[in-house]
């Protein structure tokens, strides 16, 4: 999933700045492709930032980073969320965060497969040592 996919054209942009952890990487991404990982910085580009051959444009005044909001809306925080915090502690918690989405699919899989557990045929499985977690 891009994030053209997921935002549309609400960001009114098509290629945005992330901060490279070394100036021997991209910075500029398009919107048409993955988020790279959302991390827990988040900084402006410099006006001395010089094109990188993998950059998908030229740096220019069209090109931002994304802000706090946007980015937490790539980890699946629902709009009405409310952060508290300072900025720096709002990007080192988005960044650090599990997807939203995600987590809540792998907690449904956990309930399902507990569910599953309390069936006859993985009680079976069981038996035969097939299964060794124990759910509470």
């Amino acid at each position: 999933m891009t994030l053209f996919d997921y935002f549309g054209n609400s960001l009114g942009l098509e290629f945005y700045y992330r901060h490279p952890r070394s100036y021997a990487r991209r910075g500029i991404f398009s919107i048409h492709e993955p988020s790279p990982t959302v991390r827990g910085v988040n900084r402006p580009m410099p006006k001395t930032y010089k094109k990188h051959s993998g950059d998908r444009c030229d740096p220019s005044e069209n090109v931002r980073a994304l802000t706090t909001i946007e980015r937490s809306y790539i980890q699946t925080f629902p709009k009405d969320f409310k952060f508290t915090g300072t900025k720096t502690n709002l990007n080192q918690m988005i960044g650090n965060a599990v997807p939203v989405q995600l987590a809540k699919h792998v907690a449904q899989s956990i309930i399902e497969f507990k569910k599953d557990l309390e069936k006859d045929d993985l009680k079976q499985a069981d038996k035969f040592g097939q299964l060794q977690l124990e759910m509470k």
